[in-house]
């Protein structure tokens, strides 16, 4: 497939990057000198420098042969141009990385006034909803959802304490409700590993489950003995984000105290937020965070724009007495090192708004994708279709890709782990982990015979 990407900063750059190994043809526009000639540098792909508004520099790039058009840039008004030029070019597919709420909630205006944008993704909505599932998911270092929130993908650390360490995989077979839940990876000593029966779970080992919703209450106490209720989150930064993260959680009844240092963006949260504690100050000031009642909170999610504030005041958070911390990067590549200083959770909404694209591009009818922060392993929800290559044969029979695992089948709503007799059908949904070295593969396994 042709496609073009407009924009080049970091989920520009993972986009082209991820599509290229994939043998997609890629050409990107950027007006940024300095992140052209990275791409020059980096990748093998056709780059142009200048103004994606403008025509010429869209003929230039390709845009009458493009089966796709990716806007990604950080301007909504230019990727929302950018889709409306792409449609009177025969541009087939439309996506646009659009942050304003109007354009995107619920009964979004887009279509009706003729921006001819097919795919809209909102990396605020996107990381406000991560944030949110990991406060209600007692013990969650990690959250993705598929099926429409009915199955869940949720990472814990496994305390020393918790019931599961020690135990090998086979061991857990034995307990009640295991049909609803199956640990498809485990990050070790930063290796990403998916594990076997005889593979024994170890304190702090980092684990990824696919569960049933409606049995994450039975699992939670196999990896947190205290699941306590979340009752107090202190939040450092406002902006678009923070303010909206501080409105859920206004009506999940939870005690929200916002800190910001600049005084207009202090009357601007006070004018929007009804419940919520709003106080003028640096959270790297410890009085500050006393004042926040920060040694009684359940977590300290710094969402400012400064990325070293959010480490540095999370980190201090936490000596005074701050349960967990969770952190907003922007730098893909700072995840690792904000991880290995002690950090509980680090969300990085560009990693996040890849995968939320990846998924209307894969072959194999992909309904989501779910590209893993500690490596480059992805998680696929893909429908089955008649001709797919896997449907009507046992598993044992078909050569499944090293380093992947087919993790669940959903029929009619409900999920099953599979077995070596499983045999997939038509219609139903299947959720598959793999490894980098193996997500092509999985991707020609459910692809179409014809494909």
């Amino acid at each position: 497939m042709k496609i073009l990407i407009v924009g080049a900063g970091a989920v520009g750059f993972n986009l082209a990057k991820q599509l290229s190994v994939e043998g997609h043809d890629i050409s990107v526009i950027e007006k940024d000198p300095d992140l052209v000639n990275r791409l020059n540098e980096k990748l093998d792909v056709f780059v142009v420098l200048g103004s994606a508004s403008s025509p010429s520099t869209l003929e230039k790039a390709g845009i009458k042969h493009s089966d796709m058009v990716l806007s990604v840039t950080n301007s909504d008004e230019i990727n929302m141009v950018v889709c409306t030029l792409s449609y009177s070019y025969g541009v087939k597919t439309r996506i646009a990385r659009i942050r304003n709420p109007e354009f995107t909630n619920d009964k979004p205006v887009l279509h009706q006034n003729g921006f001819h944008i097919d795919h809209v993704v909102n990396p605020d909505k996107i990381t406000v909803n991560s944030i949110l599932d990991i406060i209600e998911t007692p013990g969650a270092i990690y959250v993705a959802d598929f099926t429409k929130g009915d199955i869940l993908l949720r990472g814990f650390d496994v305390p020393a304490d918790a019931p599961i360490a020690g135990k090998k995989l086979s061991e857990l077979k034995e307990i009640e409700s295991t049909d609803s839940f199956l640990i498809v990876a485990i990050q070790r000593n930063e290796q990403m590993v998916i594990p076997t029966g005889d593979t024994k779970l170890q304190p702090h080992d980092n684990i990824f489950v696919l569960i049933a919703k409606e049995a994450l209450p039975y699992f939670l106490p196999m990896v947190n003995r205290r699941a306590d209720e979340v009752e107090k989150v202190v939040i450092y930064g406002v902006n678009n984000i923070s303010l909206e993260l501080a409105k859920e959680l206004e009506e999940h009844r939870i005690d929200v105290t916002l800190i910001e240092p600049d005084k207009e963006k202090t009357q601007q949260a006070a004018t929007m937020l009804d419940r919520t504690i709003i106080l003028r100050g640096n959270a790297l000031d410890t009085d500050t965070l006393k004042e926040a009642s920060v040694d009684i909170a359940d977590f300290i999610v710094a969402l400012s724009e400064n990325e070293q504030t959010n480490i540095l005041s999370s980190l201090l958070a936490k000596k005074l007495g701050a349960k967990k911390a969770i952190v907003f990067t922007e730098d893909p590549a700072f995840v690792p090192i904000i991880n290995s200083l002690g950090i509980d959770i680090v969300i990085n909404p560009r990693l996040i708004t890849v995968g939320s694209i990846l998924q209307h591009i894969r072959r194999g009818h992909t309904l989501s994708v779910v590209k893993f922060q500690h490596s480059e392993a992805e998680a696929m929800e893909f429908i089955v279709n008649q001709d797919s290559k896997i449907t009507g044969k046992p598993l044992r029979e078909i050569d499944f890709p090293k380093g992947s695992l087919l993790g669940a089948i959903v029929h009619e709503g409900v999920m099953h782990i599979p077995t070596g007799n499983t045999v997939i059908h038509p219609g139903e949904n299947v959720i598959v982990f793999a490894l980098p070295d193996a997500i092509a593969e999985v991707q020609y396994l459910f692809s179409d015979k014809k494909e």
